[in-house]
């Protein structure tokens, strides 16, 4: 049972009102935009647990609440930095904290303060080893803000584990292999995948990501050809034709999900992103 908390010594309830009087003067006597009162102030962490009578989970709470009441319609560049400080703070005192992850993710990185969210994510990740959300979402910042697919997918394929639900087991690892074809060479990613359904059971998702592999192994048949096409001829393939044109293939691989193989702006084949129109229609 959690013990009940003790008053709090007068010098330590003085030193607290002193702290947090001190720093309204020091923050009103400097230069700054409007802010919300909410989001004014940011002690720090030590002031903050004192406020909290020496509880750090409370101190937690009461930054979550200011975080909460935040109207955030009319926030301004320097608010968000006092709220992501805010937030560094709760995951400090409280990394368990379900809310503070969630509105992390939510606003952080798309107003400037990718950093915390990060930090946020990251502290939520180590301490909820039951909860898979904080490492996809940590994942998907490497994805999408540092435009790195491979590191998102490790975050990723981490979070795995922790699904209870085979669908959405299998919905996640499937965004891992899609990430792992944009973030490694092409062998090094069919090798990945190919580990990825030895890994599953028997089953249509293992033969799905059988298909994945597959068809990276094609890719990188094809991309050793166009090399091959280069050092030949000294310029690129125009086509992906060309290769089978040149002897260098036999014929083009036959891509299983129906998108094919196309080149790149500088003649290297890649998977096409999307479907090639249906003739009969």
């Amino acid at each position: 049972m959690r013990r009940s908390l003790q008053p709090l010594p007068v010098a330590v309830l003085l030193l607290s009102v002193l702290l947090f009087g001190s720093s309204q003067q020091r923050l009103a006597a400097l230069p700054h935009e409007s802010a919300d009162p909410e989001l004014l102030i940011a002690l720090p962490r030590f002031a903050q647990v004192l406020l909290a009578g020496g509880d750090r989970y409370l101190a937690a709470n009461l930054a979550g609440f200011r975080v909460l009441v935040a109207e955030t319609q009319h926030m301004k560049a320097s608010d968000y930095a006092v709220q992501a400080k805010l937030q560094r703070d709760i995951a400090w005192f409280n990394p368990l904290h379900e809310d503070n992850y969630y509105i992390a993710a939510a606003l952080l990185p798309w107003n400037g303060e990718l950093d915390a969210a990060q930090y946020v994510l990251r502290k939520a990740s180590a301490a909820r080893t039951f909860d898979w959300y904080p490492l996809f979402h940590y994942g998907f910042l490497f994805y999408h803000f540092h435009r790195d697919p491979a590191t998102g997918a490790k975050h990723l394929l981490e979070a795995v584990p922790r699904v209870n639900n085979v669908q959405d087991q299998w919905a996640l690892q499937n965004l891992v292999a899609i990430w792992i074809e944009k973030g490694y060479q092409t062998g090094d990613a069919a090798a990945m995948v190919e580990a990825m359904a030895a890994d599953s059971p028997a089953g249509n998702f293992r033969n799905y990501l059988q298909v994945r592999a597959r068809r990276l192994r094609d890719l990188e048949q094809l991309q050793n050809a166009a090399g091959a096409y280069r050092e030949r001829f000294g310029r690129r393939p125009e086509r992906v034709d060309d290769l089978v044109t040149a002897g260098l293939l036999r014929e083009i691989p036959k891509d299983q999900l129906g998108y094919g193989f196309g080149l790149d702006a500088s003649g290297v084949p890649v998977l096409n992103a999307n479907r090639p129109p249906d003739p009969a229609r």
